[in-house]
């Protein structure tokens, strides 16, 4: 079946999130410092689509918020690709820590172009996602991976009375232009991922069992979702119940 909410649906989520018609100047701020500091990763050559998500993408930010971004790679390339971004965003003193959040950078969820269908990741009813999936507000695109994460997830979600949502999450694209560089040995950059796979891999698995074995954390070759806390059910039995 089809995911479908009504407009009804939709406005008792907007107003049960708080989320605004239009986003305010907090939110057009965290947006424009994203674009700024995207631009110091533009060149990564597994990139493939950033976007801005959550509460920014939502209009629904605070004086307390970070910047959380959702990030895809070309397929065995997501660790290399994100131990790079994480170390140049430590390097520049904008990512996310325990101590400091505010207005920092989230790296909690990388899929590679083989994970752009999320139905996977999906539970029964789930508005929140199908209302995630619609406000995400790209801000880089390579290769029309935001055109195909759109097509992916009509398979399993109709979009067609939001059309307009789509049209305009268009215009935050800034950065088109794929930087193709001429990779190395790719049997190199096989091992690199796998040392890294190796390396932390029993670091996540000690806070994913920290927190319980959560279902919304996610660790394997095509998917690293490390968000704490998952308010989908919670917010689903609220809207629709």
């Amino acid at each position: 079946m089809t995911l479908y909410f009504s407009e009804k649906e939709f406005n008792k989520f907007k107003k049960l999130q708080n989320c605004k018609e239009e986003p305010w100047k907090i939110e057009k701020d965290l947006i424009e410092k994203t674009i700024k500091y995207v631009n110091y990763i533009k060149w990564i050559p597994w990139l493939q689509m950033i976007w801005i998500w959550n509460s920014i993408s939502m209009n629904n930010a605070n004086k307390n918020s970070d910047i959380d971004l959702f990030i895809v790679t070309k397929p065995r390339r997501i660790r290399i690709t994100r131990i790079i971004i994480t170390l140049i965003f430590q390097v520049l003193f904008v990512r996310k820590t325990k101590n400091k959040h505010k207005d920092r950078f989230c790296l909690s969820f990388f899929i590679t172009t083989n994970a752009l269908n999320l139905e996977n990741i999906s539970i029964k009813d789930d508005i929140y996602l199908y209302f995630w999936i619609l406000h995400l507000k790209p801000i880089l695109n390579y290769n029309k991976t935001w055109e195909k994460f759109i097509e992916e997830n009509k398979k399993w979600c109709n979009f067609d009375n939001y059309k307009n949502i789509i049209d305009n999450n268009n215009t935050y694209i800034k950065y088109k232009k794929w930087w193709k560089i001429n990779n190395f040995n790719w049997k190199s950059l096989d091992f690199i991922e796998r040392c890294l796979k190796s390396i932390f891999i029993i670091k996540t698995k000690k806070r994913f069992h920290k927190l319980w074995n959560p279902f919304w954390v996610i660790i394997n070759d095509n998917m690293l979702k490390f968000h704490d806390e998952d308010k989908r059910i919670k917010i689903r039995n609220q809207i629709i119940n």
